[in-house]
């Protein structure tokens, strides 16, 4: 067995063939959990070599394959025994993005990227799906042919994930060239530095089995019964070591689970994150941790060589470092339990910013909130400064903005904070960081941006049911006065549809405008806006459904108990049309702006 790690231009150049087993599952990865967490590390390389920087590397995670006899004069081929997942999906990402640089006319990339998806036609013997570096399991293989195939059509696979995939990476490499101008080559250089970052930057660790392995044995190690040794563990062991807990053979349990409270409670070894994201928490708290008291962005994977150097720069003599060691192990539980809190959204004060953080998932603000909640910053200034960051995220979200900067920015926010003591001014100086923001990665959208959104953007497909309906349900709280007898509402709500999805069978136009091209198109914009859009539960959404607006409003008047719809009930509109949906877009507008208002335009 070896062990090495590869970029993608070692491990695709040249004639190659991975072939994945039958043993193995069907491509399964998605958008939310694995693609959007790899384009957005994909961005942020690209960004780094457009910006003259030195990337750092993305780490992919691990595939074990073993060699397949071959004749001789054919190419090399390989059995997939684990991995399958990231390594179809790093031929997807590297085609895609080829299919796009080629239509744009970015040849040279474009080239270079098909070299690393394509095996040349001398080594196909005629075969055409021996083209292809990588050869899915027989349910996918199909559909994987029509997607990294530039003239073939993916049509009649378009609800398979290999298709998906493939074209959630050609729209996001697309989106990326488009914003940069082609007067200065800056679009010609993003589309060299995406692919210089997908040959060179992405990293695999690469296990190769020898002739007398078990591929089914290692297989089912790696996916049962292997416990790899996690960051945290290593900084236990080294803050044991260098406290002298243990070293001298006696029993240490009781000692070590006062320096080390976290193998005490099961919530800390559950598994979070998306995709290749996905770590123990104890893992993801460390990481947060370390971004807190160093002031810097923590990579992944890195956290034992950040702590080392802390702890280093801490004392490094023998007469210190038993004293740093317990320093550190106590921070690390007092930051912890805040932390817990912070998860958990157990702390009252900030709880409905917690839970609404929860379904924004923007872990990089993070180490912010550890640094506000464990400091001597007045609760008052607290809540404003919360408050500030509840409109900065949600209006972003809200903008179609994405959070791929917000690790610099928090970042950079916390060295401001943690510089001096500023406890009593950290509102103003958070405001004030936010708000000077011009950068589309950093910008705070103002009323009249936020008003657009409202009216005019489709915020049903452009937002997460989760943040959409969250949004919507902010409104709905803030229209709950102290008086009402009920103030929570209990059990899931649903997004429902005014005006139908299906209104060309269910609702149609009037007579005198069904077959005007402009009112049809108009409807469809209006459709998916959120002046569309209510929350109700789940059997009166199957009760409305496509039924027509009197029989919806009386539905809604006799069965739902929220504002939102008792307001759309009363003082809605005889006909539920494009101008009454613009009306109420432009009111829950000014809701938002009250829940979500924008500090430096004084609220």
């Amino acid at each position: 067995m070896q062990t090495n790690m590869r970029v993608p231009s070692k491990l695709f150049i040249g004639p190659i063939r991975y072939e994945i087993p039958a043993f193995q599952r069907r491509y399964v990865w998605e958008q939310e959990d694995q693609w959007e967490p790899l384009w957005d590390d994909v961005e942020k390389l690209a960004q780094s070599i457009m910006d003259g920087d030195r990337p750092e590397t993305h780490f992919m995670g691990a595939i074990v394959l073993q060699q397949k006899q071959s004749a001789t004069a054919t190419m090399e081929c390989r059995i997939v025994v684990d991995g399958q997942q990231r390594l179809t999906t790093l031929q997807l990402l590297t085609d895609a993005i080829q299919e796009v640089l080629k239509d744009r006319e970015h040849s040279d990339p474009a080239e270079r990227l098909a070299a690393l998806v394509e095996n040349a036609d001398v080594y196909r013997r005629g075969d055409p799906d021996l083209a292809f570096k990588v050869w899915p399991t027989l349910v996918d293989r199909a559909a994987f042919a029509h997607a990294m195939d530039n003239d073939r059509s993916a049509r009649d696979h378009a609800q398979s994930l290999v298709v998906k995939a493939h074209e959630y990476f050609k729209a996001q490499a697309g989106r990326w060239l488009d914003r940069f101008s082609e007067e200065d080559e800056g679009r010609h250089r993003a589309a060299c530095a995406l692919e210089e970052t997908v040959s060179n930057n992405l990293e695999i660790v690469v296990i190769d089995l020898g002739g007398s392995d078990d591929p089914h044995v290692i297989f089912e190690t790696l996916n049962a019964r292997g416990t790899p040794l996690l960051q945290s563990d290593m900084v236990k062991n080294k803050i044991l070591h260098d406290a002298e807990i243990g070293l001298d053979g006696r029993e240490a349990s009781a000692e070590e689970t006062t320096i080390w409270p976290f193998a005490q409670d099961d919530w800390w070894s559950e598994t979070v994150g998306r995709g290749m994201q996905r770590r123990q928490r104890i893992d993801q708290f460390l990481n947060h941790w370390l971004t807190l008291r160093n002031r810097t962005e923590t990579k992944q994977y890195d956290e034992f060589r950040a702590f080392e150097r802390y702890a280093g720069d801490k004392g490094t003599d023998d007469a210190a470092r038993p004293i740093v060691a317990k320093e550190l192990a106590k921070d690390l539980s007092e930051i912890g339990r805040i932390y817990q809190d912070v998860e958990q959204a157990a702390r009252k004060d900030i709880g409905v910013f917690l839970k609404r953080l929860r379904v924004m998932n923007v872990g990089q603000v993070t180490p912010l909130l550890l640094w506000l909640l464990s400091t001597d910053v007045p609760p008052t200034t607290v809540t404003n400064c919360i408050k500030a960051l509840e409109s900065f995220l949600i209006r972003r979200a809200i903008c179609g903005y994405g959070a791929r900067s917000y690790g610099d920015l928090f970042v950079g926010l916390l060295r401001k904070l943690a510089g001096g003591s500023v406890e009593d001014s950290a509102d103003a100086i958070l405001v004030s960081h936010l708000g000077e923001q011009t950068a589309q990665g950093t910008l705070w959208p103002d009323d009249k941006e936020l008003r657009e959104k409202f009216v005019g953007a489709p915020l049903y497909q452009h937002l997460t049911r989760g943040r959409l309906a969250m949004v919507l349900m902010a409104i709905e709280e803030e229209l709950r006065s102290s008086s009402v007898e009920i103030r929570d509402v209990s059990g899931p709500l649903h997004i429902e549809h005014i005006l139908p999805q299906a209104w060309h069978q269910n609702w149609s136009l009037p007579d005198n405008v069904a077959h005007d091209p402009e009112a049809v198109a108009r409807r469809d914009r209006t459709l998916h806006t959120i002046g569309n859009l209510t929350l109700v539960s789940g059997r009166l959404n199957a009760a409305l459904s496509n039924a027509p607006w009197d029989i919806k409003r009386r539905t809604l008047e006799d069965h739902s108990v929220l504002f939102l719809n008792k307001r759309l009930v009363k003082k809605g509109p005889e006909v539920w049309d494009e101008d009454a949906i613009e009306q109420r877009a432009k009111w829950l507008h000014k809701r938002a702006v009250e829940i979500w208002p924008h500090m430096q335009q004084g609220g």
